[in-house]
């Protein structure tokens, strides 16, 4: 009895196994060029993904490649291919050849036939170019936009019942001024073309194309058209011109800057003179010369903010200087007519020591 309950149990669960892979009927996904989609995977047995293998087969071609096996990344699609935590398979930087069917399929061992049914998932990617060269936009050309939707079915057929491209009205809510593809979601074209002629306005603007399943927006891209006449042209000379304008007022600044700090003449505050006039002569005063001919100075030498005191040796802290015109030196050579000459005195003291 209980061998035939434990028979009875295997059977239940591999009919469930085969009435998932049958019943699961295939998914459509879409994508734009450029971005990362996720495809499920939903007969998922072993949640290691250990039994999963994922198989691919592009639009038109009858060959399966197969991109993961038993749960592991082949090595030549690791780059823009990974695995997730639930079996699904993830893939980076969509490109148009991308699209196609992947099936997901499960095996319980490495040589053993396929467990269950299979879970398709066909990807359609969503490209939009320009036919007209990027150097060619400029105001008052024409340009022309193609929006293709590559699938499993191919490039430029029908698309699938339901499924639908168009144009995003321009900003005047009117339709573009030519236009080409059907707009019978039924009976739709998958590669639809636009063509304006440019105005100054329509420089940096984003002509928008859609993709529609049953009345509802899937998904859409954009495509931007920059002028590459003059206008820009104009406009980068003035960002560079700019630039260089900076840096070199910047430079001259600072040279001024340093110019200013290396001429700069040094002071001390510390340091001060007093002048006095004396009426009377000093001490060392030569007294030979009469007194309404002689003019008498001493200058004082101080610190207004004294270090530390400091003993400094040498004799060349103070010297006393009389200048006097020659006139007087003339009444000794009794020869008052001589102006052409001065003389001066210097006076060092001997032995001078100074603190400071």
């Amino acid at each position: 009895m209980a061998d035939i309950h434990h028979s009875f149990l295997g059977l239940l669960v591999t009919v469930l196994y085969l009435l998932t892979g049958v019943s699961g009927e295939t998914l459509s996904m879409f994508s734009r060029v450029g971005d990362d989609v996720s495809l499920p995977c939903n007969n998922v047995v072993y949640p290691n993904c250990s039994s999963t293998v994922w198989n691919y087969n592009r639009a038109g071609s009858t060959v399966t490649i197969e991109v993961v096996a038993l749960g592991k990344i082949k090595d030549d699609k690791t780059e823009r291919l990974s695995l997730g935590s639930d079996c699904s398979l993830h893939v980076s930087n969509v490109r148009a050849e991308d699209a196609g069917r992947y099936t997901c399929q499960q095996f319980l061992t490495e040589t053993g036939s396929q467990h269950g049914g299979d879970a398709p998932v066909d990807l359609s990617v969503l490209t939009i170019s320009s036919t007209t060269p990027v150097t060619d936009l400029t105001p008052d050309a024409d340009m022309t936009l193609r929006c293709s939707l590559f699938s499993f079915m191919g490039h430029g057929t029908q698309c699938i019942s339901g499924v639908s491209l168009s144009w995003v009205l321009n900003e005047t809510g009117t339709e573009p001024q030519k236009y080409s593809g059907s707009q019978d979601p039924q009976h739709s074209s998958c590669d639809i073309t636009l063509t304006v002629t440019l105005q100054k306005k329509d420089n940096n603007r984003k002509w928008t194309c859609t993709l529609t399943e049953k009345g509802n927006v899937k998904i859409s891209i954009d495509f931007t058209s920059t002028f590459s006449g003059p206008q820009n042209l104009f406009l980068t000379v003035s960002v560079g011109v700019a630039v260089v304008a900076a840096v070199c007022v910047t430079a001259a600044v600072i040279i001024v800057r340093r110019k200013r700090e290396k001429n700069q003449v040094p002071t001390d505050n510390s340091i001060g003179l007093n002048a006095v006039n004396h009426s009377t002569p000093p001490t060392n005063e030569d007294k030979s010369q009469p007194d309404d001919r002689i003019t008498y100075a001493s200058i004082d030498h101080f610190n207004q903010n004294p270090p530390q005191r400091v003993d400094v040796q040498g004799e060349d802290a103070v010297m006393y200087a009389s200048v006097m015109p020659s006139s007087t030196r003339g009444r000794e050579t009794e020869n008052p007519a001589d102006p052409s000459s001065l003389y001066s005195t210097v006076n060092k003291p001997q032995g001078a020591k100074t603190s400071t």
